[in-house]
């Protein structure tokens, strides 16, 4: 099997409400993105979705990288694109570049095994928890405990509340958060994302301020991705853990997190 080509077709979208956080809190409802399809020479195609801008790179890299080769070695073929951008790093572009060409070989490689792909990844079962994440700083205190009410309706007893603006509306939301959450009978687990919108001195205090009121599993970016002095401080100065480094890109990104607890 080989790889032929790839195809890559960017489209709008519009959803029927805003989503935002402490950095957009007015929220947008208009959003862009691209499919992208890797073929083979077996007519199977591995498909993921990439972001627009990336497109003409995406198809450089596909015709002068990985054309010809075998799509099934995706870890070679990751190796071969983080290779390629080393000297000027895996950033900005070529992140999406990268990501989202190795979606698409992985979904491809799970496509030729027959299998899904959490088993392809090693997973032992097709299931794990949710939470409830409504990007929710838009929405308004009734629209707020509408969502957490369908989402309880579901099952679901976690819930993940955009915060970091107003202390006083904070609180009063994650009491919203809980109350529609327990509708569960469940034990309802509570969590907050600050989307980086604080200093670590300042999330040290807010924090502490919620957890007076609140037994928080989490709290999701309190300080920037990158300064681990900072998450790290935050981690040892409240009780809910720390969570960041989903807007990390690369192996390096992750090695002061890591070497600095």
């Amino acid at each position: 099997m080989k790889i032929t080509g790839v195809r890559t077709y960017p489209y709008a979208f519009k959803l029927n409400r805003k989503l935002g956080d402490a950095n957009s809190p007015s929220g947008r409802e208009t959003y862009a993105a691209m499919a992208v399809f890797i073929d083979t020479d077996e007519g199977i195609s591995g498909v993921s979705v990439g972001a627009p801008a990336a497109a003409p790179r995406i198809h450089w890299f596909v015709d002068n990288l990985l054309r010809g080769c075998d799509p099934r070695g995706v870890a070679g073929l990751w190796k071969k694109m983080i290779d390629y951008v080393f000297k000027g790093g895996n950033r900005g572009t070529e992140t999406a570049v990268i990501a989202a060409i190795d979606l698409a070989l992985w979904d491809l490689k799970a496509r030729c095994r027959g299998e899904p792909l959490w088993r392809t990844l090693g997973g032992s079962s097709p299931r794990v928890r949710a939470y409830a994440s409504g990007l929710d700083m838009p929405l308004s205190d009734e629209a707020l405990s509408i969502f957490y009410e369908r989402m309880a309706a579901k099952g679901i007893s976690a819930g993940k509340l955009k915060v970091g603006l107003d202390m006083n509306m904070d609180l009063q939301r994650i009491g919203i958060m809980k109350e529609a959450l327990g509708r569960t009978g469940k034990t309802v687990e509570l969590m907050v994302d600050a989307n980086e919108y604080w200093s670590p001195k300042q999330a040290i205090r807010k924090v502490a301020e919620m957890e007076r009121t609140f037994d928080l599993t989490w709290v999701e970016e309190p300080a920037r991705r990158w300064d681990y002095r900072g998450l790290k401080k935050v981690s040892d100065s409240i009780r809910a853990a720390v969570a960041t480094g989903e807007n990390l890109d690369d192996i390096s990104d992750y090695t002061p997190l890591i070497a600095n607890g």
